[in-house]
């Protein structure tokens, strides 16, 4: 009879591949960290898509344009969703809810937070919190209702809150802030100190922040 021979295999070439096999769970972790990325993403995208579907009947435009097109008035849809675990922001120029000096809503932004509350009050978004900011420019306010940015900014965020109770939106789920003009999106000045306009314009605006409850920032 012919004898089969079988090649002894060193000891040390055993484990000469091992790292294929070190490799192979560090693909399949990273596959498991893009897909958690992801659905925590979703939200963000959900959020953006209703926004634009609640606001669709406006025209848009950037936080300088003031000017009124075919019978619509522009506004500022949203401009930017925040880098954090389930937080959207929704920034809309001030000059959209207020006079200059005043805390009191305008129409147009009745009619604006009220195109919002729709979209807050569907189901999907009952376990949010949702904080609304007030911020100012850099332009000192002194009036006896006002004595300065902190209070009016305060009570400008206060206003938009009170409206949406109104609307139907919990009040449990409702946070107001004011920031006077300390977080700008601009500077407010240049190098010589002279104010600059269109940054200032910028800066007077009302944030709108959702963030789910229970999630870390």
């Amino acid at each position: 009879m012919r004898k089969s021979y079988r090649r002894k295999v060193p000891a040390q070439d055993i484990h000469v591949n091992d790292w294929l096999l070190t490799y192979s769970d560090m693909i399949t972790l990273l596959l498991c960290f893009f897909a958690v990325f992801l659905s925590v993403s979703v939200p963000k995208s959900e959020l953006l898509r209703a926004q634009q579907a609640a606001l669709s009947g406006w025209n848009t435009s950037d936080f300088a344009g003031s000017h009124a097109a075919k019978g619509k008035t522009n506004i500022v849809v949203p401009a930017d969703a925040m880098v954090g675990n389930r937080i959207i922001a929704l920034k809309m120029s001030s000059r959209l809810f207020f006079m200059p000096g005043s805390a009191t809503l305008t129409p147009q932004g009745k009619t604006i937070l009220k195109k919002e509350a729709d979209m807050l009050l569907a189901p999907q978004y009952r376990g949010y919190e949702i904080t609304v900011e007030g911020h100012t420019d850099d332009t000192p306010v002194h009036t006896a209702e006002f004595p300065d940015n902190w209070v009016l900014s305060s009570a400008r965020a206060g206003a938009v809150v009170s409206y949406f109770i109104t609307l139907g939106i919990n009040p449990q789920m409702l946070r107001a802030a004011g920031y006077a003009d300390v977080f700008p999106i601009a500077p407010d000045r240049d190098a010589n100190g002279h104010a600059i306009p269109a940054n200032q314009a910028k800066n007077r605006r009302v944030v709108i922040k959702l963030q789910k409850i229970g999630a870390a920032e």
